[in-house]
């Protein structure tokens, strides 16, 4: 983390927000969601604080750090008017670059790849997101990678729209970067055995070597057609030796500028569809072409693919998304799986926050076990330490110089702001 506070001052952010809350049975754009209720800050706000937190405190004078928003037909619109309502939360707008994908890919019905029509119009084509793999090439065709370059910017981080621990493990990544020399760094978590995310893994062909993502679909039958007969299973850690991809991307920008110029940022495709027969023969609901923004090792050549890492992180600190509808969370816990709804993003920030504190010595109760609509969260306590107070461990242990002196009760709320505190 020493090392990364650094290269925190030197990062362009890329904010991929290009999904409606519909999963989460929420109506608006994502990224308006609270983080938490102590406060009521919305996603969006909490991240451009945050960056405004790095760049007061770690970047050359007078230098802002740049934010880029991948919006879509649905989101964009809302995006501009939230951040347009709000004076775009503190930060100068011409900081703030907003990308819009296209209008999406035609929606295929067989595995004959037949074209699926609207079924509203049937005079017109049914049409789907092509996915956030189309950062790459917005970022290019934009110019936006080219243009943080020239004013001066080492480093780009990809984050996603609803993912309240974000930035805890931001400088220690970077430090990893910075340390090993790499194009990309993937932060992970440890994931079990067939959990329902990517697996970052090594594959092998000939005298070549990537280090990249597999979707968990595909994880498991790789490994038995290869290295591992009974497939993806846990390890003696009690998880998959493969750790879980969050989406969370560090690149260092002058590689993936050249990158960029070679590619154009285009990403490959695959299809993914979900079957209603045994057989594989009928599609569940019509099915797309699209890519994913992880998939960005499958473009490197010769030398490039050496410098592909990754850094594993206990996911309570660095990963917990909202993303699911209360029922579908419910439905998940009882199997034991992360519900990935907004009462646990609610509690795992604070949650997070309190296991900071205990590690430098601070007396943090936990609160007990509540139950609301059939979600079991620890009902507290509430610590909330906004960016402008600290935004990671270095931080918290200048802020608290005596922590044996702190003790706060698993029923008390805390919310600390100001940079000056």
């Amino acid at each position: 983390e020493e090392l990364g506070l650094k290269e925190v001052g030197k990062c362009g952010f890329i904010l991929v927000a290009g999904g409606l809350g519909e999963r989460l049975g929420y109506g608006d754009i994502k990224i308006g969601l609270p983080t938490e209720l102590a406060t009521g800050t919305t996603y969006i706000q909490f991240y451009i604080e945050t960056i405004l937190a790095f760049q007061s405190r770690y970047a050359e004078p007078g230098k802002k750090l740049p934010l880029c928003i991948m919006t879509s037909g649905d989101t964009n619109a809302k995006t501009v008017a939230l951040l347009s309502a709000n004076n775009y939360f503190g930060m100068d707008k011409d900081q703030i670059t907003i990308v819009q994908q296209g209008q999406g890919v035609p929606a295929l019905y067989d595995n004959d790849a037949h074209i699926a029509l609207d079924t509203e119009d049937l005079y017109d084509i049914q049409m789907k997101p092509h996915g956030h793999g189309d950062i790459h090439a917005l970022l290019h065709s934009n110019g936006v990678a080219k243009a943080w370059q020239a004013k001066g910017m080492k480093w780009t981080v990809f984050f996603q729209d609803t993912n309240g621990l974000a930035f805890h493990t931001l400088a220690l990544s970077l430090g990893v970067s910075s340390k090993m020399g790499l194009i990309m760094n993937s932060i992970t978590c440890p994931r079990k055995a067939k959990q329902a995310i990517g697996a970052i893994t090594k594959l092998t062909k000939g005298d070549q070597q990537k280090t990249m993502n597999v979707e968990y679909n595909q994880l498991d039958p790789l490994l038995r057609a290869t290295v591992s007969p009974e497939g993806d299973v846990n390890d003696e850690s009690g998880f998959s030796p493969y750790p879980g991809n969050i989406n969370q991307l560090v690149f260092n920008l002058d590689s993936y500028v050249s990158i960029l110029e070679r590619t154009k940022g285009v990403m490959p495709e695959f299809v993914n569809p979900k079957y209603a027969d045994a057989e594989k023969t009928i599609f569940k609901k019509p099915t797309r072409l699209e890519c994913m923004m992880q998939d960005f090792p499958t473009v490197l050549q010769g030398a490039e693919t050496e410098k592909v890492g990754f850094t594993s992180l206990a996911s309570e600190l660095c990963f917990s998304p909202v993303k699911n509808a209360t029922a579908d969370g419910v439905a998940l816990q009882a199997k034991g799986t992360h519900p990935g709804v907004a009462a646990s993003g609610e509690t795992d920030q604070s949650s997070s926050v309190a296991r900071i504190l205990r590690s430098i010595g601070c007396q943090v109760e936990e609160g007990s076990k509540v139950t609301f609509n059939g979600i079991t969260v620890t009902s507290g306590p509430d610590c909330v330490l906004k960016p402008s107070f600290a935004a990671c461990a270095t931080e918290f242990k200048k802020k608290f110089p005596n922590p044996s002196a702190v003790k706060i009760s698993g029923r008390s709320s805390l919310v600390l702001s100001g940079q000056g505190l």
